[in-house]
Formats: C-alpha cells, structure tokens, sequence
C-alpha cells in the first residue's frame, strides 16, 4: 500500500461549514475591552477563550420539540403495544412482517414498509424522545338536502336526520369508515366539510 496515501488527512468539513467544538468551561478570562470570556478547554486539550455568545450548553443544542414526532394514532397504539420489548419488537416486526397476525396490521404495516416515511428513525424518535399522535381531521357530513349526519343519544348509531336543526357529528374518517359511512366521502349526493 502506499504510505502516503494512508497518512494523507481527510478532510471532513468545508470553508465555511458551522461547527460546534465539544469542551468544557475551565475558568473566565478578562480581555483587552474588559469583557469576561469563557475559558473552554476541548476535548483534546487546547484551551480558548469564548464570548458567552457562542457557548452552547448541550441541552440547548439539542431541540428535545423538533426530535419529538407527530404520529398518527395507528403508530402510537403499535408503539404502546411493543414498547417494553422495542428493540426485538422492530427487528421482529421487520423480519417476519408476512405472518399472519402482522399482516392484519394493515395500516401499520403500509406505514413502516414506506421509506420516504422513515419508520424505523421515527419509532426509535418515539422511543427516546417521546412522541404526540397527529390530530386527525374531522368532518361533517350532511346530504345535499341539508340533513345532517348525527349520532344517537346512546351513541352507537350514526342517521341522517330529517331534522335539519339537530346537531351535527364531527366524526374523523376512521370512525366513519367503522361506522360504515366510509362511502359518503365518495358520493356526490353528499356535502363534507372538514372542521376543527
């Protein structure tokens, strides 16, 4: 092998490329404008003397919000179900997706067999930083006569009531597709509208 192709650096980083040098306070230092500075020692040993402008304390380098996801409920309940064992639970998941039971777990299934998605950095994103579901859009559906779609008193039936004045149910897709109203979204007979 050539010597000195080995011995060569590499260079990792750019003119111009922002970095954060990782190190530790070690004392304060009066420069010539009679400014305190931050004494720094790095890692391997050179010391600096810094601006508090441009110290970092390492939980402000990390934004815990922007690592916390947003799921949809699927995700979440998948994630509650397998936490206690996550790692053997993903990896089990992954190599044996086609099982029987596994593959009833059509949503969930599409969801982490979908790349662009990043699954397997989303759940492990879960697990170490938390996690909230994604608030899913809810709907009103009233037929083109201005019924409206409504839930009865018990709460386990969904009609369209002659009575225009009654209270509308803002339900979202999947309780209407479990209700099996999946089909109003489309029928052209039938007015929805997406609501907060």
């Amino acid at each position: 092998m050539n010597k000195d192709l080995i011995e060569t650096p590499r260079f990792n980083f750019f003119i111009g490329d922002e970095v954060l040098l990782k190190g530790k306070i070690v004392g304060f230092d009066v420069d010539e404008n009679k400014c305190v500075e931050n004494v720094v020692r790095l890692e391997y040993g050179q010391t600096l003397n810094v601006p508090n402008n441009n110290i970092y304390i390492t939980d402000d380098i990390v934004d815990k919000s922007k690592i916390k996801v947003v799921v949809p409920q699927f995700v979440a309940d998948w994630y509650e179900e397998n936490k206690d064992s996550f790692e053997f639970n993903v990896c089990d998941w992954i190599a044996f997706r086609d099982e029987a039971k596994k593959s009833e777990n059509r949503e969930f299934n599409n969801w982490i067999n979908n790349s662009r998605e990043n699954p397997i950095q989303t759940l492990v994103n879960m697990n170490q930083f938390g996690y909230e579901v994604e608030e899913e859009k809810r709907y009103l559906v009233t037929l083109k006569n201005r019924q409206p779609l409504v839930k009865s008193q018990s709460g386990s039936t969904l009609y369209f009531s002659q009575d225009i004045t009654a209270r509308n149910y803002k339900g979202t897709q999947k309780e209407l597709e479990d209700a099996n109203f999946g089909w109003v979204f489309d029928c052209p007979g039938i007015e929805i509208e997406e609501v907060e």
